[in-house]
């Protein structure tokens, strides 16, 4: 077993020792649902929309547990523990549909549409944080506050942070069957970043040039994660400033996606500084995915327009309904689920502690 210390390991299994780490406060669901999901899932998850079969795994550090972030106590705490990233999202892609327009494909971040911050602080950290994020994946990134709303007619440009593939930090190619288990030790394979840039980039280029339905294609992202806190909805790390992450991009969710960006190059709106906008209407989605901290979490109705009552799913979170004790009904959800069969371990190994007190004393 990789993991190590107490908690969780890699598998998702209870460790040995005393209480498991808080269950993390990341929550995210593919779009339409397939359900409510968190980080460090022991398995993969498994979509197929219009243009490909999907697997995504969602890793991140238990940033909201002190205790448990400092001692390793977590899954993946094999990939994750002593580096920088506090989180890494992997991807493998089976296109059904090869993208037409292949130097057009993104993959990145949308925020929902609103006025725009005009705060002087606000500006200045957001600029900190974007030239910290040049200094680590390069320039080549589209990012735009959007359009707000109340201020323009016709379609409006959601506020975005879009990247080309070859700005995420590895990759790898494989023929269907041969691609690698996403919650593996992926280190040795493929192509990194960290390899060498110049190379890296040519490599993907090829890659991109050459997209195939008959090839898997598995992509890794953590370059920006020191930046970025998920679970605690922060950004951070530049000069020792901190700042809610809604302040910079709106109220939650947010969205993780990949797309192709249709239409005529030659013809497309511009921004005032000459880009080509990102209007949602001109992207081919190969996957939308929302995600938000239930320490800042969107409002409850938002959240049901989008995923529908499968957010209802959140009360089971805390391992009870309506107050119900373990004997009640069962919780509702996963981690409601997950937390049940925790606190009857804790409260059978309790029993069992008291049970061999009581027969110490007696003998």
């Amino acid at each position: 077993r990789r993991g190590s210390g107490r908690g969780l390991d890699s598998a998702g299994g209870e460790q040995d020792g005393d209480d498991p780490p808080e269950v993390d406060p990341l929550r995210w669901s593919l779009l339409p649902s397939n359900g409510l999901l968190r980080a460090n899932m022991p398995e993969a998850v498994a979509s197929e929309n219009n243009t490909a079969r999907l697997k995504l795994l969602v890793m991140h550090k238990p940033t909201h547990d002190a205790r448990t972030n400092a001692a390793g106590n977590y899954p993946y705490s094999w990939h994750l523990h002593n580096r920088k990233r506090l989180w890494e999202v992997r991807v493998q892609v089976h296109f059904k549909v090869v993208p037409v327009h292949r130097q057009s494909v993104y993959f990145g971040l949308e925020m929902l549409p609103g006025p725009q911050s005009s705060g002087y602080t606000t500006k200045r950290i957001q600029k900190m944080i974007l030239a910290g994020i040049q200094g680590t994946i390069g320039k080549e990134f589209y990012q735009t506050a959007g359009d707000d709303p109340e201020k323009t007619s016709g379609e409006v440009e959601p506020p975005c942070f879009a990247m080309p593939l070859w700005a995420v930090d590895a990759f790898h190619v494989a023929d269907p069957g041969s691609e690698p288990d996403l919650t593996s030790d992926m280190s040795k394979i493929g192509h990194r970043r960290t390899d060498g840039t110049k190379a890296y980039i040519e490599a993907m280029k090829d890659v991109i040039a050459n997209l195939s339905a008959d090839k898997v294609y598995t992509f890794c992202f953590w370059g920006v994660s020191q930046f970025v806190d998920a679970n605690l909805w922060m950004f951070q790390g530049l000069l020792g400033l901190k700042m809610d992450a809604n302040n910079l991009c709106g109220r939650p969710p947010i969205f993780v996606v990949a797309y192709e960006l249709l239409g005529d190059e030659a013809t497309a709106a511009r921004s005032s500084d000459g880009n080509r906008k990102h209007y949602n209407s001109q992207k081919n989605y190969f996957f939308k995915v929302a995600l938000w901290s239930k320490q800042k979490p969107p409002e409850k109705e938002a959240l049901r327009e989008l995923l529908g009552d499968v957010v209802d799913d959140e009360a089971g979170d805390d391992g009870a309904t309506n107050g119900a004790s373990d004997s009640a009904e069962a919780p509702r959800g996963p981690f409601g689920q997950v937390r049940a069969l925790m606190k009857r371990r804790r409260r059978s190994n309790q029993d069992s502690e008291e049970e061999s007190r009581r027969n110490k004393h007696l003998a």
